[in-house]
């Protein structure tokens, strides 16, 4: 029933009609009444208006609020895109996960991150997608979220569908659901770049510490050289002399072969760490490998023993590349002696395999650019190394062999000579399954030509009547090398201060018809001393010695008369040989003028 007011039809108002809505409503309903009017017949004129307007304003107010309704919608879509656009296309990865680890939700970013649905992300154990090694990392950090409450993170590994790792940044957190019970917040995000970049700097930062150990142990090794080759050399040439006063029947002979063989052995170390510390100069030229490493396992084969088989296998087509040979033949040496050591260490028959073939790198692969290379590999079938032992085998003095078995030079060694022929060196081993070391040459494109006078014929050693000016600062040295010439039949004349033996020649330089000198003296060097004989005789012949030719040496050495070098500790037949040329030729030209 509709009540009325006191104050008649035309001044009408609803009980309500304090709300801001309804008075706005009476304005729109007064503005369409206005505008067509109603008329009805059944009842009276006031009560008619008065449901007419009650029901014209209840119309408008529902009309409003539906209008309202469809912009709370349009709000409500408007939040929906923007958490679509925050939430599921975040950056990192989003997930909430339950106490007993299965993940309750997950956006886009973390399915596609993993390389899954979001479906086959949910309900899922989030340690289902870790990698196995890792896991255990996840489980620490997922109970110490648990047990303190404070948020927590971890760096780990989780595998993609297609089993790819990926190293992921993971970052937790805790809240509680509406039955108290604790859930986890989870943040993923991809590290993998990072990882790399620093597994890359990391390696950069191993090679700069392996330089300059290399560039350390290069100036001790330079450092000592000249002293310990003295003695080297003193013992070797006294050897010599030795063997050659007891005569071929003495019982002291064996004793001194021995000392001969240790000596060998005590400078062929030298040679090694002056050939890893750059101080010995390679020589490269266009070299087919196939016949040094024939070469070699023939030496190889002599020493192996009876349980232990070598096989060589020389690809027809390997490529030839440029190479010192002497120093492939050091390589082969080095790894077939550690390959060596490998397989008499355990019970089962030993076997060691070279080959050499051709390659072909088709794209870039760590150190190994695209081209032709000549492959060398040496296989063995021995203990093997775990990856620990991998990181640590070219850096030097480094060994697992027992104390006195072995020096750590070897694959130091190798290593230098790989740099040097710049060349890549990759290895494998597996613990009980053996070791590989492949060594890839770049490929050189030349013809190499037959070298018809690769081993000069040796000359014969006949110093009748031939004066040889002799100059080092040990003394010791002198009294040798004077012996071992005179017994050759040469006149010497020695002198251990490098100025009195420049004054002898000045004194009457035409007596001399050759000068043997060392490099590394007091007051003067060979080469400073061969410069200053030029000067007073540029015909007269200088031998020089040294324990480490460098490059800058060698290079100094033919503009001061400096008709050969020689590593010193020298042997007597080298020292004797190099003498005997020089001054066969010397004397040659001297009956030619």
């Amino acid at each position: 029933m509709i009540k009325r007011n006191s104050r008649g039809a035309g001044d009408a108002e609803p009980a309500h009609s304090g709300s801001a809505q309804r008075q706005r409503a009476e304005e729109i309903f007064r503005e369409r009444a206005a505008k067509s009017p109603v008329r009805l017949d059944a009842l009276s004129a006031e009560e008619t208006q008065l449901m007419l307007h009650e029901l014209r304003v209840h119309q408008i107010e529902l009309e409003m609020q539906n209008e309202e309704l469809r912009r709370a919608q349009l709000e409500l879509e408007a939040v929906r895109a923007s958490y679509f656009d925050l939430y599921d296309l975040a950056p990192v990865g989003y997930c909430s996960v339950s106490e007993p680890g299965l993940v309750l939700q997950a956006n886009l970013t973390a399915a596609n991150l993993l390389g899954v649905v979001r479906g086959a992300l949910v309900r899922q154990p989030l340690s289902r997608f870790i990698l196995k090694d890792d896991q255990d990392v996840y489980y620490l950090m997922r109970k110490q979220l648990l047990a303190t409450g404070a948020p927590q993170a971890c760096e780990l590994r989780m595998l993609k569908t297609d089993a790819t790792p990926i190293w992921v940044h993971l970052a937790a957190t805790v809240v509680r659901d509406a039955e108290g019970a604790p859930v986890l917040r989870v943040v993923l995000g991809d590290i993998t770049e990072r990882k790399q970049a620093e597994a890359a700097h990391n390696m950069l930062e191993a090679r700069m510490h392996e330089s300059q150990k290399m560039e350390a142990l290069g100036t001790l090794a330079g450092g000592v050289a000249h002293d310990f080759n003295n003695a080297l050399a003193m013992i070797i040439g006294n050897v010599e002399l030795a063997r050659q006063d007891v005569g071929p029947d003495h019982a002291a002979l064996v004793s001194l072969e021995e000392i001969g063989k240790a000596s060998r052995r005590a400078k062929n170390l030298v040679q090694q760490i002056l050939t890893f510390s750059r101080h010995q100069k390679i020589e490269r030229k266009a070299t087919p490998l196939a016949p040094v490493v024939r070469e070699s396992a023939r030496l190889l084969r002599a020493g192996l023993p009876a349980k232990v088989s070598l096989k060589v296998d020389c690809g027809s087509d390997t490529p030839a590349v440029l190479a010192d040979a002497m120093q492939i033949s050091q390589i082969l040496l080095n790894l077939c002696g550690n390959a060596l050591h490998a397989v008499l260490a355990q019970e089962r028959a030993g076997a060691i395999e070279i080959r050499l073939h051709a390659h072909t790198q088709r794209e870039a692969r760590d150190d190994l650019r695209p081209g032709r290379y000549a492959c060398l590999t040496v296989r063995d079938n021995g203990a093997g190394m775990d990856a620990a032992t991998r990181t640590r085998i070219f850096e030097p003095f480094f060994t697992t062999k027992q104390v006195g078995e072995g020096t750590g030079l070897g694959l130091a060694v190798v290593y230098s000579v790989v740099q040097a022929h710049e060349a890549t060196i990759e290895v494998e081993s597996t613990p009980g399954q053996g070791s590989a070391f492949h060594i890839y040459f770049p490929a050189v494109e030349a013809h190499v030509a037959a070298d018809a006078a690769a081993t000069a014929a040796a000359v014969p050693v006949d110093g009748k009547g031939k004066h040889i000016l002799y100059v080092d600062d040990e003394e010791a040295i002198i009294l040798l090398m004077q012996r071992l010439l005179e017994r050759q039949g040469y006149r010497v004349s020695a002198y251990v201060d490098p100025l009195e033996a420049l004054a002898a020649a000045r004194a009457d330089a035409g007596q001399f018809d050759l000068v043997v000198t060392d490099y590394n003296m007091p007051h003067m060097s060979g080469l400073q001393l061969a410069q200053a004989l030029r000067e007073i005789r540029a015909d007269l012949p200088v031998v020089l010695t040294s324990g480490y030719l460098t490059d800058e040496l060698r290079a100094a050495a033919p503009a001061a008369g400096i008709r050969e070098l020689i590593f010193k500790p020298d042997t007597a037949d080298e020292l004797c040989a190099a003498v005997a040329r020089c001054a066969n030729v010397q004397s040659g030209n001297a009956r030619s003028s």
